[in-house]
């Protein structure tokens, strides 16, 4: 590469980074201050230069791409992310749910077996054990009542077994403020998601618009039709405008003229 090219080059690359600046640039690819607007404006006409331009465009427009394929990847990681952690509190807050059932059935069955005891330790206070006909019907009851006691002591240990369950399950739960808060910052990223995509205040009507239209993109395939593919992308309500002119247009032609003549 020659020097003058080097320099083309250099003035090609200052070009394209400081905002198309072709004074900047020229100074920067070591033309003179004086000359430099000069300079600047015959460079961009040099067709060497223009394809060291198309070159660092082609470069840059990579780099942006390769950037924004990674914005677009560390925004979705991160819907990823709350996605999981709130599958993950939707399970918790099921086995929370079932450990709450199983403890008020346990505490029912706890509370009517002390009721029970308590009916039995009551009648078994009122009988006389040393009467013939009462020592089986106290030892009867005295061994109901050390069943009871026993059935009581194995619920209170399963009661309190739960509270390692409770301890596990409740690991992944969220409070109403943190799950309220981190459903916001979804929505967050998600809108910002639809609007690189260029799908900011898209309404129903425009998605069922948008839909119809790619249908005849596939149908059509010509130049006029990429254009249309392209509004779809950057704004429904621009292509609404653009199809509403084109209709214009058409009822125009078929009347014979256009329909921004007006008549004598």
């Amino acid at each position: 590469m020659t020097k003058t090219e080097q320099k083309y080059k250099v003035f090609a690359q200052a070009y394209v980074s400081n905002g198309f600046n072709a004074t900047e640039a020229a100074k920067t690819a070591g033309y003179s201050e004086n000359g430099a607007e000069v300079r600047g404006s015959k460079l961009l006409r040099n067709a060497k230069v223009l394809a060291y331009i198309d070159e660092e465009m082609n470069m840059l427009a990579k780099r942006m791409r390769d950037d924004a394929s990674k914005i677009y990847y560390e925004l979705w990681k991160q819907v990823r992310m709350i996605d999981e952690k709130l599958e993950k509190h939707e399970k918790s807050s099921d086995a929370l749910s079932v450990l709450d059932a199983r403890r008020i059935v346990l505490t029912a069955d706890k509370n009517n077996l002390t009721d029970r005891l308590r009916r039995k330790e009551r009648k078994l206070s009122t009988l006389d054990g040393r009467k013939t006909e009462s020592k089986e019907l106290v030892r009867e009851l005295k061994n109901e009542i050390s069943d009871l006691y026993l059935e009581i002591a194995q619920i209170k240990e399963e009661i309190n077994d739960m509270k390692e369950e409770y301890s596990f399950s409740n690991r992944d739960a969220l409070w109403h403020k943190d799950w309220k808060e981190i459903l916001a910052l979804r929505t967050a990223i998600l809108q910002d998601l639809f609007d690189r995509s260029g799908y900011k205040d898209v309404s129903i009507r425009n998605f069922a618009l948008v839909d119809a239209q790619i249908a005849k993109l596939n149908a059509g395939g010509n130049q006029e039709a990429a254009i249309e593919q392209t509004i779809i992308v950057s704004n429904a309500d621009q292509m609404q405008a653009y199809l509403d002119a084109k209709s214009a247009k058409k009822a125009g032609d078929d009347h014979g003229e256009s329909p921004d003549s007006s008549s004598d």
